[in-house]
């Protein structure tokens, strides 16, 4: 597993920070087919009063209003006519259909969440994106090895057994010490980013258990089989979709 795990980050990270550093439409793309990839996974895992028009029409076209520039009208009318959308199809979908509203979730999970990645590119910059990124990966790793190596008391066992606090702790410390070096390469304010990081690390934390307790209301292992030894696109980019989003309202309110 761990292999896999290795093998799949060897090929995907310079995929992703090549994309990163090229940015504009390289960047759009990518985040693109991560979203669609993951509508899929989503589908899948609901089955049954899954409406894939819904979900393509709606989620491209908050990507069209993204990349043209988001602003609160666009925001305020896209909202308004998603939400219309759902529910003309639901009336229209057989009798007790309005249980379905989970595509609402999905829309506002996979599509909405995930465009942050494009927002903070584009507003800020190349530097916070892989800020985000790298506090995220790191997160990961370091929660990962501490709980293997130190982990006894669980964090969350009826959401996810295997996560320990001694491991969350370790992805603190690890996130910590990337903002600490992030602050001292760009000689930039240190405990502005040691705070951001240990910010955007119970972020990425919370986006896992999120997603964990997801997948076990729905009794599956993983979202998917695409990235091995993650399982799939939702498995693997969880905690990005509240890093972004937080990295995006501390840099708007505080840089």
């Amino acid at each position: 597993m761990l292999a896999q795990r290795i093998l799949t980050a060897v090929i995907g990270i310079p995929i992703l920070l090549t994309s990163l550093y090229y940015g504009g439409l390289v960047w759009r793309l990518l985040i693109l087919v991560i979203v669609g990839l993951g509508l899929v996974e989503f589908a899948r895992m609901h089955g049954k009063h899954v409406y894939p028009d819904y979900l393509v029409v709606s989620g491209l076209s908050f990507f069209a209003i993204t990349y043209s520039g988001l602003d609160d009208r666009k925001l305020l009318l896209w909202l308004v006519a998603q939400f219309l959308y759902y529910l003309i199809r639901a009336t229209f979908s057989g009798m007790r259909n309005f249980r379905a509203s989970f595509n609402l979730l999905g829309l506002l999970y996979v599509v909405v969440l995930y465009s942050f990645l494009v927002l903070v590119r584009e507003e800020f910059g190349v530097i916070w994106t892989f800020f985000g990124l790298a506090i995220t990966w790191l997160t990961d790793t370091g929660a990962y090895f501490g709980g293997i190596r130190f982990g006894k008391h669980r964090l969350a066992a009826t959401i996810s057994p295997k996560k320990s606090v001694e491991g969350a702790l370790f992805g603190l410390l690890a996130a910590a010490i990337t903002g600490a070096i992030f602050g001292a390469a760009l000689g930039e304010s240190m405990p502005q980013f040691v705070l951001f990081a240990l910010i955007l690390s119970v972020s990425a934390q919370l986006g896992d258990l999120v997603e964990s307790a997801w997948k076990r209301e729905r009794d599956v292992k993983d979202t998917g089989s695409l990235l091995p030894g993650h399982g799939g696109i939702l498995d693997r980019f969880d905690s990005l979709a509240l890093v972004f989003p937080v990295l995006y309202a501390l840099l708007s309110l505080f840089v």
